[in-house]
């Protein structure tokens, strides 16, 4: 039924909560396919650990550093179960995660991408940052544009993809670089699918100092191609024009950075 994935590099001291998380499930009908972006933590023996104990399917590949979309490509291609769920390193979820996604797949039509719930930010101490983040209604179907830009549903959100579509779109690998944001690819399937929006939190999350969001200047400099990608194609999108604006400046920044890593590397 379910694939669970997570891409990892160097996160030694968050993959046993994860794995506890997992571990804890209502439901074990799932696989977890860890790839391993080229860790120097001993990840490997921490992950050889867990398999040991026997809970759960686990699948472990280690591979070249190569960045978190290459790494999703390879997931995907390793995943047997019929739907998709990335679930970062850093991250874990609900106990009852697996059962709740196993009853609204049940009713989800064969049409559809998959389904998205919400995330919920903790603190340290484990207490969310808010009591709820309301996607405003129960359920609805709705694509990642008109529930960001329309509906104004912000923040971030635990897609679970059929397995078949991720490998029809998969993530852009660009030599040099090792980022794409996620978006360019949710709102791709976005134009050919529906997605159904579920209003309960299932997956915990941390911003990390060393994560990808706090790094965003960082991510820009030495991913521009990348980041190019995501706004040339975002300006040519049914958005409002104050973020097409937005968008411009930074697809402008983008082209800046890439001509100057150009430079750097002749």
């Amino acid at each position: 039924m379910l694939t669970i994935f997570t891409p990892t590099y160097n996160r030694k001291s968050t993959l046993e909560r994860l794995y506890k998380s997992l571990k804890n499930q209502t439901l074990k009908n799932f696989e977890w396919i860890i790839v391993d972006d080229g860790s120097t933590d001993n990840t490997k023996n921490l992950i050889e650990s867990f398999i040991k104990e026997d809970e759960f399917s686990i699948v472990y590949k280690k591979v070249e550093n190569g960045g978190k979309m290459r790494a999703i490509n390879i997931g995907a291609l390793l995943a047997t179960k019929e739907f998709f769920f990335i679930v970062d390193s850093d991250d874990y979820l609900n106990e009852k995660a697996v059962e709740i996604i196993q009853e609204e797949i049940v009713t989800l039509p064969l049409d559809y991408a998959g389904l998205v719930f919400r995330k919920v930010e903790i603190l340290d101490n484990g207490s969310p940052v808010k009591e709820k983040e309301s996607f405003g209604e129960d359920q609805i179907d709705s694509t990642p544009i008109n529930i960001f830009y329309k509906k104004k549903i912000l923040g971030d959100k635990a897609e679970i993809i059929r397995t078949s579509i991720m490998r029809e779109y998969p993530f852009p690998e660009i030599e040099g670089e090792k980022f794409v944001p996620e978006g360019y690819i949710w709102n791709q399937i976005g134009e050919n699918y529906m997605f159904r929006y579920i209003d309960k939190g299932i997956y915990y999350y941390q911003y990390l100092e060393d994560g990808y969001t706090r790094k965003f200047s960082e991510i820009i400099k030495n991913n521009p191609k990348g980041m190019k990608l995501y706004y040339s194609y975002m300006i040519k999108t049914n958005i409002p024009l104050k973020n097409k604006i937005k968008f411009l400046i930074r697809l402008l920044q983008s082209i800046c950075y890439e001509r100057k890593k150009d430079r750097r590397n002749k």
